[in-house]
């Protein structure tokens, strides 16, 4: 039926086949994984984002608090403090926002690998395949090895 050439052919098509399947549902595997993850880490910013409002809004009203209290709500120093808790609780979430870009930049760039990681292994695989029917059909001319490892030809002894 098969030659052994051509049995090995088949197998080694089969298998290069199969790990190229392989490879593919791997990196499709990792790319749903990567967008749980970004969901789960754009899920936590906004998280802080509402915690940096919260505790704000909780230290302005201490503030304003604090100078009702003293009799001094219109003064400056209250009015300056209210201010400068809004500027914090702004400034903590717009570098919460830069964090956020980085880490969007991270997540494109590790899928844009993954995606070339895929496409090596499926042409290693084309590779494999094709340089087994290149090889498969010439018979090998080598000489034999000896025990000191070097065929006869090569050191000069015929």
């Amino acid at each position: 039926m098969f030659d052994p050439i051509t049995a090995f052919f088949v197998a080694s098509v089969a298998a290069t086949g199969a790990s190229v399947y392989s490879s593919e549902k791997s990196r499709s595997q990792t790319k749903k994984a990567n967008r749980v993850q970004e969901r789960v880490r754009q899920t936590q910013d906004a998280r802080s984002r509402v915690a940096q409002v919260r505790q704000a809004r909780m230290a302005q009203s201490q503030v304003l608090q604090s100078g009702a209290t003293q009799g001094a709500m219109g003064s400056s120093a209250v009015q300056g403090g209210y201010s400068a808790i809004g500027s914090n609780a702004e400034n903590n979430i717009q570098f919460i926002n830069q964090v956020d870009t980085m880490q969007q930049a991270i997540s494109r760039r590790m899928e844009s690998a993954s995606n070339w990681s895929g496409a090596a292994s499926a042409f290693s695989g084309v590779a494999s395949i094709t340089g087994s029917m290149a090889g498969s059909g010439k018979p090998t001319t080598k000489a034999p090895v000896t025990a000191g490892g070097t065929s006869n030809s090569n050191i000069g002894i015929d």
